[in-house]
């Protein structure tokens, strides 16, 4: 391979300060009416050190470095800027070689930044990063590696002792609930401390219509590019879908995984979604093979990040049962119908669901965690005579998404200590003990928990 030809087609900016303007990520989100800032990490002040960029494909990620590149790149450091797409290395060689190769033929005394974009498609990509850092190159040099793979990229980092530097990790997510008003609402203040008053929530609700804002962000889900989709057209194309599943059926074909199984098994998520299962029931019910089969392929998911699995834990031990029933999430609402389309057979932009106040109810709890995996790392459920839907920290959340709701429906809270939340369709009540919100209250103010 022509490593210098490669590089230089990939970051044309290195040759000329002006090829960023024509770079083919860039020009699509300029493209879109509502651009997302990851602030985060366009804000960050990078030093030495190996950081790492995980997330889901399609969520932005190569957009995000294009992002900082425009940001910082002038006619006077252009050089300093390497992007480099590894799907197209075969090997942990290539990987050093181009690398050298850009170091080489590009020499800087100042900051030189290497993007290497999708790092973990390439087998053993680990080794390359630390024969580099090994070999001196690591002065004056931030290395930006992002993946597609929860556990390839961790283990990147794990297999880096003291290698790292002051390198950190940034988890790229669908973007939340909030965020989305923000993003098609930029004029309107949405931040509203967890504990005031209903008026403060009613204010804002006057002014946007939350729940028909909710139904909508329940189709796009967080996919900046999904949510662009439907402002503009009021409608999702089936070439988006299609992108969407490409990216779930290329992941099971790259892990050498079989599409029936995964299939099989992902319908099963769709049935026993919110309710605790376990891996003998998934290996009975969709007839794949052994629970271990089972473990398997929900791992994978997860690491890919489809899903995520949750764990019962005993409040009265206070411990994590790693070995009873399970609960499924999936990792955002679009990737939900996607998966509904593709298994069901249904047309793409059906959402019948969500019109049925059973399955839109699960949908609802589903959101809601994947609004705590924002700011919670370790979220559980517990269930015994009666179940909670959620145990984050020192919060115990039960989501009674329906249109009427008494205390017999959330009796078994008040035995506990603990913050106690409600999340309902509409009713709003505070006392000492308990909290019922909203679900649109709830998500505005999460991030104040």
């Amino acid at each position: 391979m022509n490593y210098l030809d490669s590089i230089t087609k990939q970051s044309p900016w290195l040759l000329d300060a002006q090829q960023i303007e024509a770079d083919i990520h860039l020009i699509r989100m300029q493209s879109f009416p509502l651009i997302y800032h990851e602030h985060t990490f366009l804000e960050h002040k990078f030093v030495d050190g190996v950081y790492m960029v995980t997330g889901p494909r399609q969520i932005g990620k190569s957009t995000l470095l294009k992002m900082f590149i425009k940001k910082h790149l002038t006619p006077n450091n252009h050089e300093n800027f390497l992007y480099f797409n590894c799907d197209l290395l075969d090997n942990k060689q290539a990987i050093v070689e181009m690398v050298e190769t850009y170091l080489e033929q590009f020499p800087s005394k100042k900051r030189r930044y290497l993007f290497l974009d999708e790092i973990t498609a390439v087998k053993d990509s680990i080794l390359a990063i630390k024969y580099l850092v090994d070999s001196g190159h690591d002065k004056n040099l931030t290395y930006v590696l992002t993946g597609s793979s929860s556990v390839n990229i961790k283990k990147t980092g794990e297999h880096l002792p003291g290698r790292r530097g002051k390198g950190i990790d940034f988890d790229y997510k669908p973007i939340s609930f909030r965020s989305y008003l923000q993003l098609v609402y930029p004029d309107i203040d949405f931040d509203i401390p967890f504990n005031a008053p209903e008026k403060d929530f009613m204010a804002i609700k006057k002014t946007v219509n939350l729940s028909k804002a909710l139904k909508t962000y329940l189709m796009t889900g967080g996919f900046p590019r999904v949510i662009n989709e439907y402002y503009m057209n009021k409608a999702i194309n089936d070439d988006v879908f299609t992108i969407y599943r490409s990216w779930i059926t290329s992941e099971i074909a790259k892990a050498d995984k079989r599409e029936y199984i995964a299939k099989r098994i992902l319908e099963r998520c769709l049935f026993s979604l919110t309710s605790d299962v376990s891996y003998n029931a998934f290996a009975q019910d969709t007839g794949v093979g052994s629970h271990n089969t089972i473990y398997d392929y929900l791992n994978f998911f997860e690491n890919a990040f489809v899903l995520s699995l949750i764990y019962n834990y005993d409040i009265h031990q206070q411990r994590v049962n790693y070995k009873k029933n399970k609960k499924i999430y999936f990792n955002d609402p679009f990737i939900y119908a996607v998966i509904d389309a593709w298994i069901t057979g249904k047309p793409r932009q059906d959402y019948d669901y969500l019109t049925k106040n059973s399955s839109c109810s699960k949908i609802i709890e589903n959101l809601i965690y994947n609004h705590l995996s924002y700011y919670f790392e370790n979220i559980y459920f517990y269930r015994a005579q009666n179940e909670i839907d959620f145990i984050a920290n020192n919060y115990c959340i039960e989501v009674k998404y329906q249109n009427s709701i008494s205390t017999s429906d959330y009796n078994q809270l008040n035995k506990l200590k603990n913050n106690k939340i409600v999340i309902t369709k509409q009713h709003y009540h505070k006392n000492k003990d308990i909290l019922l919100l909203p679900v649109e209250y709830f998500l505005l103010c999460v991030d104040k928990l």
